[in-house]
């Protein structure tokens, strides 16, 4: 006889639990058929699963990916204190059993069993503990129920499940012919029994994971969602230690659209972004008159001094050694102690080629040595160089720079950033593409420095690169990932997933995240938080993106 029959019966014989019945009936099934290793409860398939071991050792949240099953399913977790003053008891009499056991196993000449020596060592601790009242035992229980709408989509769900309980050392068991009793011990005011293990309570405070489940900052920026939880993933730079983020994804991963989602809400909220675009993708986005395309006649000028001070001529006279290296002209150390006392006496607003002119009647052997990779620079970005707006959206587009100077445009183009950022107002700046920088020794110094200075300038720095690599290339790029508590890691290679999980020390299920993860998904790592994001632009933001991607192409 079905459930609801019985239920509608009682009606029938004590009018006065009509009430009572009426609200059974809205959710009581119209069957229940018991199986040896799960229930058919009207049209769905479930099966409770109990915990068979625990792991010795754990963390606060360890057990949380049991929790991230991307279906529907039940986790059931019980707990229940003890008295400490009968533990205490209790262990005494183990221990003096134990060592009674191990004085035997010497006499007949055995060895010490070791399982038992670790247990022995572990409830000695524990008991030391109790007595001080430094922690108090509890016993806890575990089940698992999952459902499904037939029986091979549930035998799937539960392989998952088992498997993710695997690898966390938790391992489960499908209770052949003891469903029912599973089951009922999952319900509200059951305890699941079987399996239950006695643990001490800051053992029992590793299985409260939900505290870094979410990153919702008061005054943030909305990254995008989460998609287990649906909710949305609010950032706050300023609440981090370091505003600095990181962001490294596989070609196609969405990335760039990341970026330039983010870029549009910074803008929002008013604060000036600036990008050094190597690839001429974010020109679109910003206003012309903020668009500083570098080449054919615009650029940087390497020789700039900002403040006619001696000191400001000293850096631009040890900057302008460095510059002449990445043109592929190396000076000898008499040559670059000559080129810099040449510079520490020549006019603030001096360009490259004027310069050149007055090296060339000052020592024309050094001229003749770095002429040629000068007049090229010349030829390509003339002598003078635009400053940058004190906000808005700027871009300086490196796309029109010949591969031949590419690495000397990109040292020009940090040195201005950090030369100027002091002197104006806090700002966003992005690298795009920042493996040009992370990869090259002679670059990556120079943002070293900015990373360990931006923050006193209150302004935010962010490398958008596609190899996790490049943030190891060098001691500056380690520096600059130290430097970055924010990280974005979107859909990667496959074959990079290990070399991912190495540098971010990531775990099992959160690599197996990033390898399942589909465009514009992956994993935001806040500080100690980890979490999976999904990145949405709204219908505006997305249009606005796709135009101006469109036009870059056209361009």
């Amino acid at each position: 006889m079905g459930r609801r029959s019985v239920a509608r019966r009682v009606l029938r014989d004590d009018p006065r639990d009509a009430g009572e019945g009426r609200r059974l009936l809205s959710i009581w099934p119209d069957s229940i058929e018991v199986l040896p290793d799960a229930l058919a409860i009207d049209d769905r398939w479930v099966r409770a699963l109990a915990v068979r071991g625990w792991p010795r050792e754990v963390r606060a949240g360890w057990w949380r990916p049991l929790l991230e099953a991307p279906f529907a399913h039940v986790v059931v977790l019980a707990i229940e204190p003890l008295g400490s003053e009968e533990q205490v008891a209790r262990l005494t009499r183990r221990l003096i059993w134990h060592q009674g056991a191990e004085r035997s196993r010497s006499q007949m000449g055995r060895l010490p069993d070791a399982a038992g020596q670790t247990a022995a060592a572990d409830a000695e601790e524990l008991r030391r503990e109790l007595a001080r009242g430094a922690t108090r035992l509890l016993t806890v229980g575990l089940a698992v129920v999952l459902q499904a709408p037939t029986k091979d989509e549930l035998d799937r769900r539960c392989h998952q499940v088992m498997s993710v309980a695997e690898s966390l050392m938790l391992p489960l068991r499908r209770c052949r012919f003891q469903q029912v009793e599973t089951f009922r011990s999952a319900l509200p005011g059951g305890f699941p029994r079987q399996g239950a293990r006695e643990m001490d309570s800051r053992a029992a405070a590793t299985l409260f994971p939900w505290m870094g489940d979410e990153v919702q900052h008061p005054r943030g920026q909305v990254w995008g969602e989460n998609p287990l939880t649906q909710s949305l993933v609010v950032v706050d730079r300023d609440r981090l230690p370091a505003p600095h983020s990181l962001t490294v994804a596989w070609s196609g991963a969405g990335k760039s659209f990341a970026t330039k989602v983010l870029m549009l809400r910074a803008r929002y909220q008013g604060l000036p972004v600036l990008v050094v675009d190597p690839e001429g993708e974010y020109g679109a986005l910003a206003e012309p008159a903020h668009v500083m395309r570098v080449g054919r006649g615009a650029g940087l000028n390497p020789l700039a001094v900002y403040e006619d001070t001696p000191a400001e001529r000293a850096r631009r006279a040890n900057f302008a050694v460095r510059w002449l290296d990445t043109l592929g002209t190396r000076l000898p150390r008499r040559m670059a102690d000559a080129v810099r006392e040449n510079l520490a006496g020549a006019a603030a607003d001096i360009g490259p080629g004027p310069w050149l002119e007055e090296l060339t009647e000052w020592d024309a052997s050094i001229a003749e040595r770095i002429g040629p990779s000068v007049r090229e620079w010349v030829a390509l970005m003339g002598d003078t160089a635009e400053p940058f707006p004190d906000d808005g959206f700027t871009v300086v587009d490196l796309s029109r720079i010949p591969a031949s100077l590419a690495t000397a445009a990109y040292l020009v183009a940090v040195e201005h950033v950090a030369a100027t950022l002091y002197r104006a107002a806090p700002r966003w700046v992005v690298f795009d593409e920042a493996w040009h920088l992370l990869a090259d020794p002679r670059l990556a110094p120079y943002l070293e420095e900015l990373y360990r200075r931006a923050r006193k300038w209150r302004t935010a720095l962010t490398l958008v690169t596609q190899d996790a690599h490049d943030a190891l290339r060098s001691v500056s790029a380690q520096v600059c990932l130290r430097n970055s508590p924010l990280v974005l890691l979107l859909r990667p290679h496959p074959d990079a997933v290990p070399e991912l999980s190495q540098v971010f020390h990531l775990t099992k299920p959160e690599a197996a995240l990033l390898e399942g993860s589909g465009v514009g998904e992956g994993l935001l790592m806040v500080d100690r938080d980890r979490i999976p994001i999904r990145i949405q632009a709204s219908p505006l933001e997305a249009r606005l993106i796709k135009e101006g991607e469109a036009h870059a192409r056209g361009a």
